[in-house]
């Protein structure tokens, strides 16, 4: 099973090239990265997706660039964000339905990372940060799903880590991967 899942990955990789012109970025955009992080690891393994990351284009006094959700939520240049991806590879995504106020930085800016991937709390994950913006304009770019819905489940090194950080397989989130599919 470990190597399936492993050919299916590089498979996915392999596929992969830059999508997307940098220079045509607008407010709303999502632009989705694959990173090296530890836990970028248990993303791609469980939702057999290369991609880990994503963060939402913004407009500032600079230009656009990506508000993300990394350690704290924090903006910065599409170019630093990019940089962090394995091989440069990404993928921007721009919803049919868009924006239609500027998104509200300051209310995001500074919230800490959520490692326990909950919707009830301040704290917030890279797709949940994308999703609750657009979702804040009554736009539902994809249903939630149950973790336990997630391919990630399935697998015993899954049901471990997700155990050892206290995450219920009946919470729902909204991955990375889950955002990609419904663009």
């Amino acid at each position: 099973m470990k190597k399936i899942v492993l050919i299916l990955i590089v498979l996915m990789c392999a596929s992969c090239r830059r999508g997307g012109d940098l220079t045509a970025l607008r407010e709303g955009d999502i632009v989705f990265i694959e990173t090296t992080s530890f836990q970028s690891k248990f993303i791609k393994l469980g939702m057999l997706s290369i991609w880990s990351h994503c963060g939402i284009a913004v407009n500032t006094d600079e230009g656009v660039q990506i508000m993300e959700a990394d350690t704290t939520v924090r903006i910065l240049p599409i170019e630093r964000f990019i940089k962090r991806s394995v091989g440069g590879k990404y993928i921007i995504k721009r919803p049919e339905q868009q924006l239609t106020q500027p998104i509200n930085k300051e209310k995001w800016l500074g919230r800490w990372y959520d490692l326990m991937f909950s919707f009830d709390n301040e704290e917030v994950y890279c797709s949940e940060l994308v999703w609750l913006i657009y979702k804040d304009q009554g736009i539902e770019l994809c249903p939630p799903m149950k973790i336990n819905e997630h391919f990630m489940v399935r697998f015993p090194v899954m049901q471990r880590a997700l155990q050892e950080r206290g995450i219920s397989p009946e919470q729902e989130a909204v991955a990375p991967c889950d955002l990609l599919r419904a663009l």
